[in-house]
């Protein structure tokens, strides 16, 4: 289910509106790009970082945006897919950031829902989450779970 090329410069517009948006920490600019539908969610890295409704979202930016001094977001190898009117997005994210006077990376993984509504596509649904590996920077596929 590839997206036609058309859609898919329509979602790099929207994520390059995000990634605008979270780097002039713009909460007005980020929240146009999400569905008003208070069903709307937005999951971070965080243990409470679970969002649903505008009001929370923005709350969440608001949280965001305290911890740091500065903030730059890149969505690579972005993976577009669509069914009618509504897509589902995957990318490789960076963001680079600045707190408390010491610069840092993190490398995160993103995947969205949009959906098309009149002449735009929305978020209705975006996740990032960090890849896992252990203190020893082994990735998954060494790891022993207990039973």
């Amino acid at each position: 289910m590839q997206a036609a090329q058309q859609t898919v410069t329509e979602i790099q517009s929207v994520l390059d509106k995000f990634r605008e948006g979270y780097g002039n920490k713009n909460i007005d600019m980020l929240l146009s790009l999400f569905d008003p539908d208070p069903d709307v969610l937005v999951i971070g890295t965080g243990e409470d970082e679970k969002r649903s409704g505008l009001a929370e979202i923005k709350i969440q930016f608001e949280r965001d945006f305290c911890q740091s001094e500065q903030l730059t977001v890149e969505f690579k190898n972005v993976s577009v897919s669509q069914q009618d009117s509504v897509c589902w997005i995957a990318a490789d994210t960076h963001v680079y950031f600045s707190a408390q006077g010491e610069d840092m990376h993190v490398s995160l993984r993103f995947t969205a829902v949009l959906t098309h509504r009149g002449n735009k596509w929305l978020f209705v649904q975006t996740h990032f989450s960090l890849p896992f590996s252990d203190a020893a920077g082994n990735d998954s596929s060494s790891q022993g779970f207990e039973k």
